[in-house]
């Protein structure tokens, strides 16, 4: 059992972790929809209740609100997998930050912690 868990969490940390080459995002007061460059796409609706999702192998649930200028996504998978990713962009609008978090933020011995910046491109191929 402990090596199906092991396992399912690898899957969650592979496809969830993954970093692609172009991060499209559109952004609205009720829901930010992210694609990236192999046409991957979901729609987070921005309301606070769970959402069911599949990237890649990895199947879970997400939650997705949006608090002043910061969204953010509580994503929960099997047997206990907890990551959150929050988004916010610099004050010019050329670098979207993302702060990740894996493990149970009630237990902070838990937390894993990943910070990505992504820089702004105007024109795409």
């Amino acid at each position: 059992m402990a090596a199906v868990i092991a396992a399912e969490r690898r899957t969650y940390v592979r496809d969830l972790l993954e970093v692609p080459e172009i991060l499209r995002i559109r952004a609205a007061t009720g829901e930010v929809v992210m694609s990236d460059d192999l046409g991957r796409e979901r729609t987070y609706v921005a309301d606070g209740k769970l959402q069911k999702y599949q990237l890649a192998a990895a199947r879970f649930e997400a939650r997705s609100t949006w608090t002043d200028t910061y969204f953010r996504k509580e994503i929960e998978g099997a047997n206990g997998f907890k990551m959150s990713e929050t988004y916010f962009v610099s004050e010019d609008g050329r670098r979207l930050f993302v702060i990740i978090r894996i493990g149970d933020p009630k237990k902070p011995e838990t937390l894993a912690g990943i910070n990505r910046v992504f820089d702004r491109v105007d024109s795409v191929p």
